[in-house]
């Protein structure tokens, strides 16, 4: 595992996923991430070295104004696309009642939700991508896991990448992210409450993404067919530009 920044761990370079027909996603354009609030100042300097031109930020207006992204003098264009973060508001009730159960059912229920109630965002999202001529570029929310998670799964979709390969991306935000996990969890425990019970949250898990994907095959007819009728993707300009 290789991490590029010091402070956001989850950020990372979707280059060198390989799609089904054997292209290649170029690298050093599309990165993931989680927020950019807790970057250094050693980090803005990296991004600002690699010409970072532009910010795509998945998080709903409540987490921006509280933890803002930190300015990137190289970036010219930013999209605020505000996919409510529902979860939180259950999980905080849910962990507040010591709730396990609740907690390990709470993001299954979201991702339907987000397949449900977003299309038009995870739409705007794949357009931007296709239009855009400010590169590279990066996405994010909160964690850079789940509605990250789920915008990258669309994007790969329409790059071609064979599903077991986007799965495999999905569950690597565990990787980057366990310094994280641990971290919270343990804080939790020191102030004398029950941290592990927050671990479902602070993860990704075959569930949840399971979860979006029944939701899609049941309502409209499988993966592919989701974000080519639902979501519009332009999938020849979106792989002329990022496959190699």
């Amino acid at each position: 595992m290789k991490t590029i920044l010091e402070n956001q761990l989850n950020f990372r370079d979707l280059g060198g996923i390989i799609t089904m027909d054997g292209h290649r996603v170029k690298p050093g354009l599309l990165f993931r991430s989680g927020e950019l609030f807790p970057v250094s100042d050693a980090d803005i300097l990296r991004l600002e070295q690699m010409n970072l031109a532009m910010i795509i930020d998945l998080r709903a207006q409540r987490e921006i104004t509280k933890r803002p992204d930190k300015k990137i003098r190289t970036v010219k264009e930013i999209h605020h696309i505000g996919i409510h973060d529902a979860a939180r508001d259950k999980a905080e009730q849910f962990f507040e009642q010591n709730d396990a159960n609740g907690l390990e059912t709470v993001l299954i229920q979201d991702y339907r939700r987000m397949v449900r109630h977003h299309q038009h965002d995870f739409r705007k999202f794949l357009h931007l991508l296709a239009v855009t001529e400010n590169l590279p570029l990066v996405y994010h929310c909160a964690a850079g896991k789940d509605r990250t998670g789920l915008a990258t799964v669309f994007l790969l979709t329409a790059l071609g990448v064979d599903l077991p390969v986007i799965r495999d991306d999905y569950m690597a935000s565990n990787r980057y992210s366990l310094p994280f996990t641990e971290k919270i969890i343990r804080k939790l425990h020191d102030s004398g409450k029950n941290g592990e019970i927050l671990r479902p949250l602070l993860e990704v898990r075959k569930e949840y993404l399971d979860a979006a994907l029944d939701e899609i095959d049941i309502h409209y007819g499988g993966l592919e067919e989701f974000v080519r009728d639902i979501l519009k993707a332009d999938s020849e300009m979106l792989r002329k530009k990022y496959l190699e």
